[in-house]
């Protein structure tokens, strides 16, 4: 051990150690903070890994000092105390456990370590972590004013018969199937079954969702409170409507689709943010659609022991905040892997050659940026392109062919190719703000004159950047 203390003393003060000079109340303290997260080590007798004190002990000390740990905590502690020599002092060692069942409190007061200190834990930190003990989550709590008149017994039906077009052979009994899922008890309902299988609305689970000209100017907007099930469309729906399709025509049997962002990324950041959300948060989930980006805000912090690195490299162990309503699109087959989903993501944006998503904490909650593929970066042959886009929502021809000797050249992209050669390379929002249309018009320009062979493009995605060609 004394190789091991070493080391640690060495490392400094972090998420599992501790350094305090003497004995006294903060110590106490340690422990309850140490036994609510993954355990640590408080070493007594020190200032800092320089600063050594030393310390005088008695026959009776630690035993004295375990005492005192045992009769001030709930559930009682027991860490592991012992004395050892560190270059020349005699320092001491309390070693704790994470603790089977929390949270552990000291004279009524919950504590949870995190990072190189240690905080009070808040009302729903306690409440999680004693959910975490009985392997449960908040959503699985019954509601005691509920009854079965909150819920829609057909969606409980329609459920059923999604999980059962999977292979699966579940009777068509509602109050049967919401009894085997621990979301009916004793007569009342689970928070999980009054937002799986609301019958109109419910005032926790709505998503505001925006389509925005500018940061400041709304185009659209709608709001998703139903079902947790039915918004995955609504809102999967609101985000398609206003991103744009080009259909590649190449002379094949079916033509190809190709959107501004790969729809099953989509779809899987709108599936995490309803089942990841914190419903007992007074923020609410909101979407807000731009002409070159989506941003996604989800309220509910990650863990403390996940950061947003570990999310990206998927070097974590997946914590469900709420794992009935996680278990119910596990078996509707929305989600296939608990904690997979974004690697996915990632995955798929990858492939499509478009920039990584942006996962970063904010506030209260967690914000993921999309950015749109460039128009330009498409069809790179003889192919023949139809753009639909929001401003014009019928699908018009936009393009021509590669192979036009001669393209018309109209008076905006002339206004175009005049600003790039008094200007110089230039990027597509300073080309949009000259000629004072949309991103999204400004892009179908840019394609044509690239195919054109008038223009180059040069980087990609958000870095895209244009001059004429030489």
């Amino acid at each position: 051990m004394q190789l091991t203390y070493d080391k640690q003393i060495a490392l400094g003060e972090n998420s599992k150690v501790e350094f305090k000079s003497t004995f006294n109340q903060e110590v106490v303290e340690s422990v309850c903070a140490f036994a609510n997260k993954h355990g640590g080590t408080i070493f007594i007798g020190l200032k800092s890994a320089e600063k050594i004190l030393g310390l005088q002990l008695g026959p009776e000390s630690l035993q004295h000092w375990l005492n005192e740990i045992k009769s001030k905590t709930e559930p009682v502690q027991i860490p592991d105390i012992e004395s050892f020599e560190y270059k020349g002092k005699t320092l001491v060692a309390v070693t704790v456990h994470e603790s089977a069942i929390k949270p552990v409190a000291v004279q009524g007061r919950c504590f949870k370590r995190h990072e190189n200190s240690n905080h009070i834990m808040s009302p729903t930190e306690i409440s999680d972590s004693m959910l975490q003990t009985q392997n449960s989550s908040w959503d699985y709590v019954l509601d005691e004013s509920s009854s079965m008149d909150d819920i829609s017994l057909e969606k409980v039906k329609q459920s059923i018969e999604r999980i059962n077009s999977r292979g699966y052979h579940i009777p068509l009994d509602a109050e049967e199937f919401l009894l085997k899922n621990r979301l009916l008890r004793n007569g009342k309902l689970a928070f999980a079954a009054e937002m799986l299988f609301a019958k109109d609305w419910h005032m926790n689970t709505a998503v505001q969702m925006g389509f925005f000209q500018s940061p400041t100017i709304i185009k659209d907007r709608d709001e998703a409170h139903s079902d947790l099930v039915s918004q995955v469309d609504q809102v999967f729906n609101f985000v398609k409507k206003h991103i744009n399709c080009a259909v590649v025509i190449s002379g094949k049997l079916e033509n190809d689709l190709v959107w501004d962002y790969p729809l099953d990324a989509l779809r899987e950041l709108i599936l995490n943010m309803i089942v990841r959300r914190d419903y007992r948060s007074p923020s609410e989930s909101c979407v807000k659609v731009f002409a070159d980006h989506i941003e996604f805000f989800n309220p509910g912090k990650l863990p403390d022991d996940i950061s947003i690195n570990d999310l990206l490299s998927n070097h974590y162990l997946s914590t469900l905040r709420n794992k009935a309503i996680a278990n119910h699109f596990h078996q509707l087959g929305e989600i296939e892997k608990y904690g997979s989903g974004i690697t996915r993501v990632i995955k798929l944006f990858h492939e499509a050659g478009l920039e990584a998503p942006k996962f970063e904490v904010t506030g209260t909650g967690v914000k993921v940026t999309v950015w749109t593929r460039e128009v330009a970066d498409k069809p790179t042959t003889n192919e023949k392109v139809v753009i639909k886009t929001d401003d014009n929502p019928t699908i018009n021809e936009k393009a021509v062919n590669k192979a036009d000797d001669k393209p018309t050249i109209t008076d905006v992209e002339k206004q175009i190719i005049d600003y790039i050669k008094n200007n110089g390379e230039s990027a597509t929002k300073e080309i949009a703000k000259h000629i004072e249309l949309s991103i999204t018009q400004t892009k179908e320009y840019l394609y044509r004159l690239v195919r054109a062979n008038l223009l180059q493009a040069l980087g990609a995605n958000r870095n895209k950047t244009y001059r004429l060609n030489k």
